[in-house]
């Protein structure tokens, strides 16, 4: 879909704003809160919208696409039977919430939401306040690089954290990978399920991932095995249907740095080891006419202030389209994987 025609869907049902710099155009969306379009010059969106997007307005559901925010643990929010990861929903109060456009430049969006949602784990409600701002910080040479600075503010007696995941396309190539950077001998968490080895590698520097659609499933890394204190990177790889190819990133220097820190628990394994950075790979058994992937970060816990829980946190949102042979050279060296394991249709 051309970006024109995507604004003609997104205008009839909530406010927008286009923020530019020389060929990049990034749309952020009123309704969610969120980053729905990044694209450069004339490929496609980078990021991943539902295809009858406006069916998903009519109905007030959450999942649009985009850049999204949620708060973690998904057990204690997303589930009526917590207990036994049952009924998995999305609060209309966490998305899409009621976010509001508040400042609008020529590269920066400031907006507010006031967002609740009730944990049913403990029984206990949470209520409170989101700001994001977002900056386009630069364009050049096929890169558009995006800062994004978000805050929390909840009356919630227990712990939690701001937790951000952005859906990715699976275009018609069938296959994309992502990438996570890691320490030498890592050892992924299968959320969900075992995944199973055709679909995850591990390397001594990175850990890569297929995202096809076909095969519902998550990994999780550790913050142990990240390769510095606090500070987590992951990226999607793909071809565009032009025979261009493009790479997100997500990074921030805002992870856990333990284990301590790291709230959302493994559905194969509540008691196992949790991750701070996450992807997921959507399938027939969650989605049956959709397809599309995640790359996700979590972030250190809200602090306790005088009785309200307090997060501030801050990423970047990197994106660069151009030859194969370019973006592998791009993973290199911003992510210093030495040969990225990249997967391919059969």
């Amino acid at each position: 879909m051309k970006i024109d025609d995507f604004l003609a869907i997104l205008n009839k049902f909530t406010r927008s704003v286009i923020i530019k710099k020389n060929d990049a155009r990034v749309i952020i969306g009123e309704r969610g809160g969120r980053i729905i379009w990044i694209s450069i010059g004339e490929d496609s969106n980078l990021l991943w919208t539902h295809p009858r997007i406006e069916k998903v307005f009519e109905a007030n559901e959450w999942n649009q696409g985009g850049l999204r925010t949620w708060i973690s643990p998904e057990r204690n929010f997303f589930y009526r039977d917590p207990e036994n990861f049952r009924g998995w929903f999305c609060p209309h109060t966490i998305d899409p919430a009621s976010y509001r456009i508040v400042k609008s430049g020529n590269s920066r969006v400031v907006l507010e939401g006031e967002i609740s949602a009730q944990d049913k784990l403990h029984n206990v409600d949470l209520r409170g306040y989101i700001r994001k701002e977002i900056e386009l910080l630069e364009v050049y040479r096929g890169i558009v690089r995006l800062r994004v600075r978000e805050g929390l503010l909840v009356d919630y007696p227990l712990r939690v954290n701001l937790w951000i995941l952005a859906q990715v396309p699976i275009t018609e190539a069938g296959v994309g990978t992502v990438l996570i950077p890691v320490k030498p001998m890592a050892q992924p968490i299968h959320y969900f399920v075992e995944i199973p080895p055709n679909r995850l590698t591990v390397k001594t520097d990175h850990v890569a991932f297929k995202i096809d659609g076909c095969f519902t499933s998550k990994i999780g890394v550790k913050p142990e095995d990240l390769r510095e204190l606090g500070r987590a990177e992951i990226s999607y790889v793909a071809k565009f249907n032009s025979g261009d190819w493009y790479m997100l990133m997500l990074s921030t220097k805002d992870a856990p740095i333990g284990q301590e820190d790291c709230l959302d628990v493994p559905k194969l394994n509540p008691e196992g080891l949790r991750g701070a950075v996450q992807s997921y790979n959507s399938g027939p058994e969650a989605f049956s006419d959709i397809r599309f992937g995640e790359i996700e970060l979590h972030f250190s816990p809200a602090i306790n202030i005088a009785g309200k829980n307090l997060s501030t946190i801050e990423y970047e949102l990197i994106g660069f389209v151009g030859r194969r042979e370019q973006v592998i050279s791009k993973i290199r060296r911003m992510m210093k994987i030495k040969t990225p394991k990249i997967y391919i249709k059969p």
